[in-house]
């Protein structure tokens, strides 16, 4: 547990997560947050924690002109106050209440962090980043001139959460943002493919601490609609990707950043974001944080003790600091307000026996609306979801239609002609097949009702359906029926519904599928292949 020898800590956040890091019984540690369902389970009722109940969330500095969190601090001894991430607004009603601000610099921050500022900060150490350019958005040309447009990185000076790094892929698309733009400045980096990998780090007076390297899962849908937002970590699949010399460079290069970072006096959390180019195996720098990352508390959630959540208040402290603990497997990923999924409904968010849920009610587009936590990991390869991974897209898309993640699930076995007609999916980074049928609704009165009715909507078939016991799976803790029909007849069109939700990332197609040709393809659930294979020869 947590010793902060005596000195006493507020951490103040518009998001709990955040200070999540160790548990609300450490002695001398206060969180104050927003209101939530959320906040509460993690509270338990503790008096350690102060949660402001208003019409719409606080940002931090909001809550530390709250007049609830001025009271509440000021009848603290010594407070010390910790934020997520400095800015001069805080620093000014820190200053003005005479709260003692352990948080580095944010003018120190802000020139570490932003993508100009950065250049000049870096000195030498600017060898790791990948060829780049600066000047004004109406000067900036691709770094080669040839027959095809070769993409490049176009980033404003603040960038971040992926919102100012822009892929620039046409002339057209560069025109239309220099038109827009025209003086401002900018910098241009080759792109680089590959995927991307970040620590949490932890600077002390005298040494900096290398974190638990993780994969960063960035860009997937539907979890965002940005190519370049974090969405989250990963860090089983390390050692998948990474190779003892890949790890020993990035471990020197994030040496060097926090070294530099001791010179001008930064003390606690920095995290860095490296991209391992596919084609030549090399490392470059493409991202600073000069704050807490976010993942720092569920890495040290994971770490359970000598974690580096306790190292950075330690640090923030000037107390002495114990070496982090190394974590070999463990996950999270972030389902981001989207236009495709813009809220989700499930009430029972927090009761997924597999995984862990925080839910937030977010509005603005690309802010978090899930947070979904595991002890293992979620990616097999870059860019590539494991099936326990596509088991989190499979809860989002359910959930967002308003319907508990575990309602049974009842489906048609339509065969005629030797064909069974098949629901053929493309839904983002899955293809597959499976037979209609949908969740049961309220007013279905058994399963077998839900089988008929989601049938006929989304095939436009006539069928019967005879007195049967239908084919059970269970899937991921979910029941599903699928009943053999008869007496089939009618033309096949695809459903309105599906008409209206299917998009290139999510579509559906109907389709008949010789019986024989079964074996060919994906067909989901896992199992239904081999049983309608016994059960019709």
């Amino acid at each position: 547990m947590l010793d902060l020898e005596k000195n006493t800590v507020v951490y103040v956040t518009r998001d709990i997560e955040r200070a999540s890091g160790l548990p609300l019984n450490t002695s001398d540690y206060y969180i104050i947050s927003n209101l939530s369902d959320f906040a509460k389970d993690i509270s338990n009722g503790l008096g350690n924690a102060l949660l402001i109940d208003e019409d719409k969330q606080l940002d931090t500095w909001q809550l530390l002109k709250n007049e609830k969190v001025i009271t509440f601090i000021n009848n603290l001894k010594n407070p010390n106050i910790v934020v997520f991430k400095n800015t001069p607004q805080i620093e000014r009603i820190c200053e003005e209440n005479n709260w003692n601000l352990l948080n580095p610099s944010a003018k120190l921050s802000n020139i570490v962090e932003e993508k100009l500022s950065q250049i000049n900060w870096l000195d030498d150490l600017q060898k790791y980043l990948p060829k780049y350019k600066v000047d004004l958005c109406e000067n900036i040309e691709p770094f080669e001139s040839s027959k095809d447009f070769k993409p490049f990185i176009l980033q404003f000076n603040r960038a971040h959460t992926g919102s100012g790094t822009i892929l620039i892929k046409s002339e057209h698309q560069l025109k239309e943002i220099q038109e827009k733009f025209p003086q401002r400045e900018v910098r241009v980096s080759e792109y680089i493919e590959g995927p991307v990998f970040t620590s949490n780090n932890v600077v002390t007076k005298n040494k900096t601490l290398i974190g638990n390297i993780s994969y960063q899962i960035t860009g997937l849908q539907p979890f965002t609609d940005n190519p370049f937002t974090t969405i989250g970590n990963d860090w089983g699949v390390v050692k998948n990707i990474l190779n003892e010399k890949e790890i020993e460079e990035f471990e020197k290069i994030t040496t060097d950043i926090g070294n530099k970072l001791i010179e001008d006096g930064w003390k606690g959390l920095f995290g860095v974001d490296i991209i391992l180019e596919e084609e030549t195996g090399k490392l470059f720098l493409i991202e600073i944080n000069a704050r807490q990352p976010a993942s720092t508390s569920y890495e040290s959630t994971l770490q359970k003790d000598s974690t580096t959540f306790e190292a950075h208040l330690r640090a923030l402290l000037d107390l002495d600091i114990e070496e982090l603990k190394v974590i070999e497997d463990g996950a999270q990923i972030v389902q981001r307000v989207t236009k495709e999924i813009p809220s989700l409904h499930d009430p029972k968010y927090n009761k997924r026996p597999d995984f862990k849920i925080i839910k937030y009610n977010n509005t603005k587009p690309n802010s978090d609306l899930m947070r979904t936590q595991t002890l293992y990991s979620l990616i097999d390869a870059h860019n590539k979801l494991s099936r326990e991974g596509l088991k989190i897209i499979d809860f989002i898309t359910v959930t967002k239609k308003g319907a508990g993640w575990d309602m049974p699930r009842g489906s048609i076995l339509a065969i005629k002609d030797k064909k069974i007609i098949l629901m053929e999916r493309q839904k983002y980074s899955q293809h597959f097949f499976t037979p209609p049928g949908g969740t049961k609704e309220g007013f279905d009165k058994d399963i077998l009702e839900t089988a008929k009715r989601e049938g006929k909507e989304e095939t436009n078939l006539d069928f019967t359906i005879p007195k049967q016991e239908p084919l059970h799976f269970n899937i991921n803790g979910r029941n599903e029926y699928y009943f053999f029909a008869e007496n089939i007849s009618g033309e096949a069109k695809l459903g309105e519904e599906e008409k209206e939700r299917s998009n290139k990332n999510n579509s559906y197609k109907l389709v008949w599928v010789d019986i024989k040709e079964l074996s060919n393809i994906k067909l989901l659930p896992k199992g239904l292949t081999e049983q309608l294979l016994n059960l019709i020869d």
